[in-house]
């Protein structure tokens, strides 16, 4: 019996270590190779969103980091900063259209899951603001989207109003 168990424990432990799959043709990417990939998707981003742009009537700037914002209205409360709690209306769709979530939200901005493009983009609001925002994929939810109604390396468009800073 314990011969048995020596010899299902030796098959078990063999059968487990980390080996190449011998039916796998992919080769792994270079470094250059990786760095290539990663600036062809940002350029095929922003000649994403500057064609969108180009069909809105209005003026969107572009931040450091490659967050878009045009401002809809500007507040005239104190400004947003990192820790601050701000309380926020907002609607999120897909650069088509289609929308994906909206609704009001408090945060503490900066200490939570919040996209870093939406916490970079509230950094630029004051209370009573209205901003629109193009985000792209980087700075939103990447190659994997949310699992649920954003797509992988979906740009995303959010309207942002801030209601109050807690």
């Amino acid at each position: 019996m314990r011969t048995a168990l020596m010899v299902l424990l030796v098959i078990l432990v063999s059968g487990c270590q980390n080996k190449p799959d011998s039916r796998s043709k992919a080769t792994p990417r270079t470094e250059a190779e990786l760095i290539e990939i990663n600036r062809s998707m940002l350029t095929q981003d922003r000649e994403q969103i500057t064609s969108y742009i180009s069909t809105t009537d209005r003026q969107f700037t572009e931040t450091k980091t490659g967050l878009w914002y045009s401002v809809l209205a500007d507040g005239t409360g104190p400004a947003v900063k990192t820790g601050d709690n701000v309380s926020f209306d907002y609607e999120c769709t897909l650069l088509n259209g289609d929308p994906c979530y909206s609704g009001t939200q408090t945060i503490r901005v900066g200490y939570t899951d919040t996209g870093s493009g939406v916490t970079e983009g509230l950094q630029l609001m004051q209370e009573g603001s209205d901003y629109l925002f193009i985000v792209p994929p980087y700075l939103a939810y990447g190659l994997t989207g949310d699992g649920a109604k954003i797509p992988g390396r979906a740009i995303l468009i959010y309207r942002i109003r801030i209601k109050d800073i807690i």
